[in-house]
């Protein structure tokens, strides 16, 4: 090999590496929780303020809920679970 050969061999190698790093495996049921948080925490936080509600719950029908409801001083306070079949 030459030096020109040697040199496209080491890009190509340290290119595999970084690719492989990036690559994560995740647990679909943990995608789902984050999805699930990721809603109520944004969409749905959004809507409750928008239209200036006292109480809201919401339930995606696979067991996914969450609870809105305003405090004394006009915060928000959210309870929200996670069903998890295992």
């Amino acid at each position: 090999m030459n030096e020109k050969e040697i040199e496209m061999t080491e890009e190509n190698t340290e290119n595999t590496e970084t690719e492989a790093c990036e690559v994560v495996e995740e647990n679909p049921m943990t995608a789902k929780r984050r999805q699930w948080s990721a809603f109520v925490e944004g969409p749905a936080a959004d809507f409750f303020t928008g239209y200036k509600l006292e109480k809201m719950m919401i339930d995606d029908g696979s067991g996914n809920k969450a609870k809105f409801s305003r405090t004394k001083e006009d915060g928000i306070k959210v309870e929200y679970t996670s069903a998890v079949l295992l």
